[in-house]
């Protein structure tokens, strides 16, 4: 898919490191790129599974698998109707918000990127404001979009290469 074609979808990270009503975390990843095809009005792209390590969780926090996937919004979607979909599907997984920051999590899907919109409310900052601080992030995206793919005014590479996260592990 050329850059061109990309730059009219949809980044989405999305994580987890507790088992849902599935039984293990992968089917849950699993169970929600489906859902996330319901959503898109093109074949879904998704990266390959990693597993990372927590960062900026409560000690003891199981470790993470992430992936990204881009989906292509349906006309009649925004970048907050999107948002408010996603938090359904983590609702529907078992997500519970605690309050508690980085918490351990049933499922996790953070909108990165809404086509080229840029937004600043309460609701939704995009792009997404850490993305290009977390590997766990950076290391998937790339895998469906490029090395060269542009993030707040560098590469996605640029952003991988400075950042000092543990390396990823693919998961099989």
């Amino acid at each position: 898919m050329t850059r061109a074609e990309l730059a009219n979808y949809a980044f989405i990270a999305i994580g987890a490191n507790l088992p849902g009503a599935s039984g293990s975390v992968r089917t849950t990843l699993d169970q929600a790129v489906d859902a996330l095809r319901e959503l898109s009005a093109a074949p879904l792209r998704v990266s390959p599974y990693y597993l990372s390590e927590p960062k900026d969780c409560p000690p003891g926090s199981p470790r993470y698998y992430n992936a990204v996937a881009a989906l292509k919004p349906r006309p009649s979607d925004t970048a907050l109707s999107l948002l408010l979909q996603l938090q359904a599907i983590e609702t529907r997984f078992g997500r519970q918000r605690s309050g508690l920051r980085n918490e351990a999590r049933t499922l996790d899907l953070d909108l990165l990127t809404f086509s080229n919109e840029n937004s600043n409310t309460p609701q939704l900052t995009l792009p997404h404001p850490r993305a290009h601080q977390r590997r766990f992030v950076l290391e998937p995206w790339i895998a469906i979009a490029n090395d060269d793919w542009p993030l707040q005014g560098r590469t996605l590479g640029e952003w991988l290469r400075e950042c000092a996260d543990p390396p990823l592990i693919q998961a099989i």
